[in-house]
């Protein structure tokens, strides 16, 4: 029987390590832009030559903190990222988010783009930050751009209502990158298999033929005489997408309305299936699902919820779009 096996740090003030879980939930999702994990400690934990006050723990919002988890002492960083509050009620609770955290207490240095490249957006947002990012996307042309929010995260935000442009963080190796672009990444994933009745524990499987998928996209844009372009594209009953992207042409609004459509109409899968803690899976990898009912295919994934406790090692993973 394998036994569960845990390794948490945290580095602050001063740096701690556990061996040892309560409960811990992580929640790693392409369609947000901040990845969670919340912690529950044993209630006998032992915080060595330090005076705690009203029992709360020597922890503090801002510390560094990466989770390893796994069985037999075969460890897996699973989520790396910062604590963003304490609560000292027993079982002591632990919520952190990841590189996002850090973001979202960047300010957003105002400035008025004119036909800017996403790279360009990016470059001045993140300035002085020292955080990595890759473009999902080589030569996206945003167009007209100001940045106005208070703080870095709320740019990325509105960037994704405005252009479907994600944003998220990716744990490459030991390192957290910030992917941005319009589709998932190529680079750094690997493909799983998992069968129905081997490892797949449960399935909530809706699959759907493109032909019956109903959509159709608005899209807008404003050139610098502030005169609106509109295109749609789709079938008129459809659900809608809406897209604003300011300083394009015809064309290139006409390319983007026509690559949203192609991302949301595909054949296929929809839903989530679970699964044990190994093979580890991340989002932006590639399942390859062999259901109950004879239908497989190899899809991307979307959101992975990372249970891992008292009642075991568990990965509930969302699809999101096919790949064959």
């Amino acid at each position: 029987m394998l036994r569960l096996s845990s390794h948490i740090r945290i580095e602050g003030d001063q740096t701690w390590e556990f061996t040892a879980l309560n409960e811990c939930v992580i929640v790693e999702d392409t369609g947000t832009l901040t990845d969670t994990c919340e912690l529950r400690l044993p209630r006998n934990v032992i915080w060595q030559n330090v005076v705690t006050q009203n029992g709360k723990p020597p922890i503090k919002r801002g510390d560094k903190i990466i989770v390893k988890l796994g069985y037999d002492d075969e460890l897996v960083t699973r989520f790396s990222g910062f604590v963003r509050s304490v609560d000292a009620k027993t079982p002591i609770t632990i919520k952190c988010e990841d590189g996002m955290f850090l973001l979202k207490t960047k300010k957003a240095i105002p400035k008025a783009f004119k036909k800017a490249s996403l790279k360009d957006i990016i470059s001045h947002l993140l300035q002085g930050t020292n955080i990595d990012f890759k473009l999902i996307d080589d030569n996206i042309m945003v167009g007209d751009w100001r940045i106005t929010k208070a703080n870095v995260s709320e740019e990325l935000q509105e960037l994704k209502e405005k252009m479907m442009l994600s944003s998220y963080f990716r744990l490459i190796g030991e390192q957290s990158i910030l992917y941005i672009g319009l589709a998932y990444p190529f680079d750094n994933r690997k493909k799983v298999k998992f069968v129905h009745s081997k490892n797949i524990i449960s399935e909530n499987f809706e699959y759907r033929d493109k032909e019956d998928i109903r959509v159709r996209v608005e899209a807008q844009s404003f050139d610098a005489k502030n005169k609106k372009i509109t295109y749609e594209y789709g079938d008129k009953d459809g659900d809608l997408i809406k897209i604003r992207m300011d300083g394009l042409t015809m064309g290139e609004l006409k390319k983007y309305a026509i690559q949203a459509i192609e991302r949301y109409k595909q054949s296929g899968f929809k839903g989530s299936f679970e699964t044990f803690g190994v093979p580890e899976v991340n989002k932006c990898d590639m399942v390859d699902i062999h259901a109950s009912d004879g239908n497989s295919g190899v899809y991307l994934v979307k959101k992975n919820e990372i249970k891992f406790g008292m009642s075991g090692y568990r990965q509930n993973i969302e699809l999101g779009s096919p790949v064959s």
